[in-house]
């Protein structure tokens, strides 16, 4: 009988075992852990790869009885913080603020949120990543920005605080301690407790990547009243026209103009041969006194697949780098200004009566009298013949016209704002320098001059100093 009750007992603290390494399903997070809510598109495994850990110590500790099913707003506990409490969300890296002011803004542990991020080289984090912070409900802090040649007295009188208020606030050494082009941070007097109102962002980007042959959009918020805004971009492209497969860095200019609704925009080309990755960017607010704030960012760069052409066979004085590099260093020079006024409207308009048929497209990879596939298209073609009218895209002011050995028959025309569009292989060219024309107006007739394998239109869209792809504008963007 004792025998049997033993037995018993032993099964049923067998079973209490068995359930107690099972997952029974899922329980309300320990508040006294480091809690993540999931968001939506959030899977375990990508929850896991976020925080470095595995799905399976996820699962373990939340018991988690189905791998598969997460629903938003689900707590979760996150192993590997057992000395960190609170609740971690997940926040974009802004673009227009550098990581240190970025973090400042937060008033967070800077060791926390490095950890959380697992950041080791602040230049690795580029503006628009996922960051992941702390929640809370404190209200928004008040940047202050320390320009060039500012001291800390300067700094105490324009704020109406004590120097010594600014240090301690801001964990510094001592009121003199300013490091030009960094931020400061204190609380905003208008700032209600227990609101915290998401701030206007510094700047927005579209693509929120860099893409190769796109145009990029940036729009800022106005700077301060009698301050100017520019910037820079430096990326690393191939421009050599086939003589190397090296990449050369190579700094933008970024030209910002006002757009009706206050704020400022500027459009740049992102080459074709861009190497995908890192790409600095520079933006610097000029104050009416000549004291400058500066701020560097990382953005990235990314991949974009335009398909190959068929090999095509050419004159081959069309490729010999005698010819095409002077002429490419020639449109380079007329297209490096940036005029303020915007003449286009809604994108652009199609350059040909057949705007629905083309011949090839842009960005296409291509190989010439059988070199290796080292050359890009950098256009639209489309079809017709020496009766064919070619029309201007947009409005704009005619700056180049004449007869070039790869381009043939060739007019460029300035929108504004750093935008040209490019009409190569025509047989008559209808318009002069200098001369403005109106969105459809004529400018040319359809010929075969130039690098061609019969006659077409070859519609060539530079922004920026950079070739891109037409085809977005031509469906009403920009």
């Amino acid at each position: 009988m004792r025998r049997q009750i033993v037995r018993v007992i032993s099964a049923i603290l067998l079973i209490f075992m068995i359930l107690g390494f099972s997952t029974p399903g899922s329980v309300k997070a320990d508040n006294n852990r480091l809690i993540y809510t999931v968001m939506e598109g959030d899977t375990l495994d990508s929850i896991a790869q976020a925080f470095h850990t595995s799905a399976f110590r996820i699962r373990y500790i939340n018991y988690l009885s189905d791998a598969d099913y997460l629903y938003p707003g689900e707590r979760l506990i996150l192993p590997g913080f057992e000395d960190v409490q609170g609740e971690v969300i997940r926040a974009t890296m802004p673009y227009g603020e550098s990581l240190s002011s970025y973090f400042g803004s937060l008033r967070q542990p800077l060791v926390l949120l490095n950890r959380l991020n697992f950041i080791t080289n602040p230049d690795q984090v580029w503006g628009g990543q996922p960051i992941y912070i702390m929640y809370t409900d404190q209200p928004m802090m008040k940047e202050v920005r320390v320009t060039s040649g500012l001291t800390g007295l300067e700094l105490a009188v324009k704020q109406d605080v004590s120097n010594w208020a600014i240090s301690e606030y801001n964990d510094l050494s001592g009121p003199y301690e300013l490091i030009p082009n960094t931020s400061l941070w204190l609380p905003d007097k208008d700032a209600i407790p227990g609101v915290n109102v998401d701030p206007v962002p510094a700047m927005t980007i579209t693509p929120t990547y860099l893409y190769q042959g796109k145009t990029e959009e940036l729009i800022a918020a106005a700077p301060p009243a009698g301050a100017a805004l520019s910037g820079e971009l430096t990326l690393m492209i191939n421009d050599s026209l086939g003589e190397s497969s090296s990449y050369t860095a190579t700094t933008y200019p970024l030209h910002f103009f006002p757009d009706e609704d206050g704020r400022y925009t500027a459009l740049q080309g992102i080459h074709r041969f861009t190497k995908p990755g890192m790409g600095p960017i520079t933006l610097t607010t000029t104050y009416e006194d000549g004291s400058t704030f500066s701020l560097q960012q990382n953005l990235l760069v990314k991949s974009a697949d335009y398909g190959l052409d068929v090999p095509l066979e050419v004159d081959p004085a069309t490729i010999d780098p005698a010819i095409t590099v002077p002429e490419w260093d020639l449109l380079k020079s007329v297209v490096q200004d940036a005029p303020p006024e915007k003449q286009w409207i809604n994108g652009l308009l199609s350059p040909s009566p057949s705007p629905d048929t083309w011949i090839s497209s842009y960005g296409r990879v291509r190989s010439y009298n059988d070199s290796d596939y080292i050359y890009f298209h950098s256009g639209i073609d489309f079809p017709g013949s020496t009766s064919t009218p070619i029309f201007a895209a947009a409005a704009g002011e005619v700056v180049f016209t004449g007869q070039l050995d790869v381009r043939g028959g060739a007019t460029i025309i300035s929108h504004g704002r750093g935008v040209y569009t490019g009409y190569w292989h025509q047989s008559q060219i209808n318009v002069n320098v200098g001369d403005h024309v109106e969105a459809g107006q004529t400018i040319g007739m359809v010929g075969a001059s130039g690098r061609v394998t019969g006659a077409h239109l070859h519609l060539e869209l530079i922004v920026g100093g950079v070739q891109v792809d037409p085809s977005e504008w031509l469906q009403g963007m920009y």
